[in-house]
């Protein structure tokens, strides 16, 4: 096995079914060359029993190196305990703040909460929370995101404390139906404008 450079990937042959070039210095990096020509690194790795492999990338748009430097860092995370194969795949099956809000106004704001209420917390997320949010995931959501929503309403400071409310019941109910961590709400810690609390 040797080392993978610019000019082994260059050079790997196209052969009539799959097959893997695997790296001498990193032992988990490899290329895979594919029937049709294209070339792509991947790296395996254990997750407890079982074998994942992950692809890195096209060598079209990485370079060795930078196959290198991202199998290194996804071996170290497996040797931690962790899966970056399966935190990928949720992240790729994790919903959007939108799908989040439409179970919100389905699940709570239609069935909990009296009219008048039900309106003003329609009308924050229709008009400034999904706007800001919607497309984000829900596990990708961070406090961060959440205070730039804030802070970018601060010119109409009630609403932007409106908006926090509506913010920290629809995760605290995210939390609950499992869809991110417990402890997790990207709302807390972040301070209402004290003039309209």
């Amino acid at each position: 096995m040797p080392k993978l450079t610019k000019r082994i990937v260059d050079a790997a042959e196209i052969k009539a079914s799959e097959y893997f070039i695997w790296d001498d210095d990193i032992p988990g990096l490899g290329l895979r060359v594919l029937p049709s020509g294209r070339k792509g690194y991947v790296v395996q790795y254990r997750a407890g029993r079982r074998s994942r492999r992950m692809s890195l990338g096209p060598s079209t748009v990485l370079t060795c190196e930078q196959a290198r430097t991202r199998a290194i860092g996804i071996l170290a995370a497996a040797r931690n305990g962790e899966d970056p194969a399966a935190e990928r795949a949720a992240g790729r099956q994790a919903i959007t703040v939108k799908e989040l809000a439409e179970r919100f106004d389905r699940e709570h704001i239609s069935l909990r909460v009296k009219p008048s209420t039900a309106k003003e917390y329609r009308r924050n997320l229709d008009r400034f929370i999904l706007p800001a949010l919607g497309r984000l995931t829900v596990t990708g959501i961070t406090r961060a995101d959440v205070a730039k929503l804030h802070h970018d309403l601060r010119h109409i400071p009630y609403q932007a404390n409106r908006c926090l409310e509506v913010i920290s019941k629809m995760f605290s109910l995210a939390e609950l139906w499992g869809l991110r961590p417990d402890g997790t709400n990207p709302r807390k810690h972040i301070r209402k404008d004290p003039m309209f609390v």
